[in-house]
């Protein structure tokens, strides 16, 4: 039981009712800021209330002993609109059971909020603040937008309803695992991930993840940003790579085509003689066991004219980009088989220096095949330049370099001069009489997407080195 008339002079509003809703107390603060007295029905005061929820509120309290607690905005005694944290509790007096409620003014902080979330409204990212739990607080108009829910439609719900499968799995296992320990694995760091719509689209997004305090209590604010048209730009710019590349691939094939003939009328050649001297030991007696002899050569033969068609139709076809596990010892094995040819048609010699043992790398084979070849071509035509005076040589080595596999390519050309070093790597710009300029543009740039870097200094005694870093793959 609870007695009343030491409370009438409380600076909280509170007001005693009946079943029926009528109001029959209310103390000096109500009187001070309200309307309503008593014999008024108590639930018009609030526009949170009505008759249900007050029937509602009477069984819970009354009935079930139980308060309830809501917030609602009233109307003041001047027709100012203020906002209250009402309380409502079981009471009885002088033996019948009434409700007894008490209002606390959140006038002050509502209104912060509004504003806060009007400015959250103008803010381009959504902005999404949860509780400790994971339900949803405050969802912006950003969000709104990205999403495809109405505020009221999420707010009081699990913000993993905005993911898929197994993002929504981990958000939840991220923060409970961060309020039990302390270990950011998602507070405080960015990351990408797909975002669910109200349609069922998935939508590719940027989240960032703050903890924050409100009024005392631990809450999180995320930041989310639609990535659609980044991933669209990504995705046309590495197109745009690929074209280049193939460009690139077929521009080097154009280059080499002196040696490329060479190298396929070599074995054209050999297979035209054992085919003329086959005929010719038909017409002999006994010589039926060297023709099988001439036609097994013949047949090696056209078996080698057609491995170079394929290493240049491999090379030289358009295609895209595919990643696997490889070896870089094996694409320089591979691809000497494709330059050595064309060093020879200059008297030039290529020399392997390959690590044993060397870690996996994850790389397009054909693209960084592309670049060893234009760093191969590139020495070649420096020293051509100036008559191969400093020597024949051009050394590719292999080594693992930190957590990285290294290539260095160097050749005994003229090197790379002063006031060319910051030119080197820059589009459309060469050094040569009938070069395009993009061949180390295109490499660099394959390297860059590979997440390894394109680099260049001079020799101690002689000509260049163009060096180039993949990183280890960790399985």
């Amino acid at each position: 039981m609870i007695e009343y008339p030491a409370i009438d002079r409380l600076p909280v509003p509170l007001f005693r009712a009946d079943e029926s809703g009528h109001i029959t107390w209310t103390n000096e603060a109500w009187n001070a800021a309200l309307a309503s007295r008593v014999g008024d029905l108590w639930f018009d005061t609030f526009s949170a209330f009505d008759a249900v929820s007050a029937a509602r509120s009477w069984q819970s309290c009354a009935i079930e002993q139980t308060p309830i607690n809501l917030p609602s905005p009233a109307q003041g005694l001047n027709g100012d609109t203020l906002f209250y944290e009402v309380i409502v509790q079981p009471a009885v007096v002088e033996g019948r059971p009434e409700i007894l409620g008490s209002l606390v003014d959140v006038t002050e902080q509502t209104v912060a909020l509004a504003e806060t979330n009007a400015i959250l409204d103008t803010a381009v990212d959504g902005i999404i603040i949860i509780t400790e739990s994971g339900r949803i607080e405050t969802f912006n108009q950003a969000a709104s937008e990205l999403f495809g829910y109405a505020a009221e439609e999420v707010i009081g719900r699990s913000v993993s309803m905005l993911m898929t499968g197994g993002d929504a799995g981990n958000h939840d296992n991220y923060l409970k695992n961060y309020l039990k320990t302390g270990k950011a694995s998602i507070i405080g760091v960015g990351r990408e991930l797909v975002g669910l719509t109200a349609s069922g689209e998935r939508v590719p997004i940027y989240l960032a993840v703050s903890d924050i305090q409100i009024s005392g209590r631990r809450r999180f604010a995320g930041i989310v940003r639609n990535l659609t048209e980044q991933q669209a730009a990504r995705e046309a710019l590495a197109s745009q790579r690929e074209k280049l590349a193939h460009v690139g691939r077929l521009s080097t094939m154009g280059e080499m085509t002196a040696s490329i003939a060479h190298e396929i009328n070599q074995p054209l050649t050999a297979i035209s003689m054992y085919a003329q001297a086959s005929l010719k030991l038909l017409e002999l007696e006994g010589g039926t066991e060297k023709v099988k002899e001439a036609l097994e050569k013949l047949n090696t033969q056209s078996l080698r004219a057609g491995a170079v068609i394929e290493r240049i139709q491999r090379f030289a076809r358009a295609q895209e980009s595919s990643k696997e596990l490889v070896d870089l010892n094996d694409l320089v094995t591979d691809l000497l088989k494709l330059a050595d040819s064309d060093a020879r048609m200059h008297d030039i010699e290529l020399v392997l220096e390959l690590s044993p043992e060397l870690p996996q790398i994850f790389a397009d084979p054909v693209q960084i095949q592309q670049v060893i070849l234009n760093l191969i071509r590139n020495g070649i035509d420096a020293m051509n330049e100036i008559g191969c005076r400093n020597g024949r040589c051009i050394e590719l080595q292999t080594r693992i370099q930190g957590g990285d596999v290294q290539l260095e390519v160097r050749d005994q050309g003229p090197g790379v001069a002063e006031d060319q070093s910051d030119l080197v790597f820059t589009p459309f710009h060469t050094t040569k009489k009938e070069g395009m300029g993009m061949g180390l543009s295109i490499c660099r740039s394959i390297i860059s997407e590979h997440g390894g870097e394109l680099r260049f200094k001079n020799n101690d005694q002689a000509g260049a080195c163009f060096y180039f870093s993949l990183p280890i793959e960790n399985e």
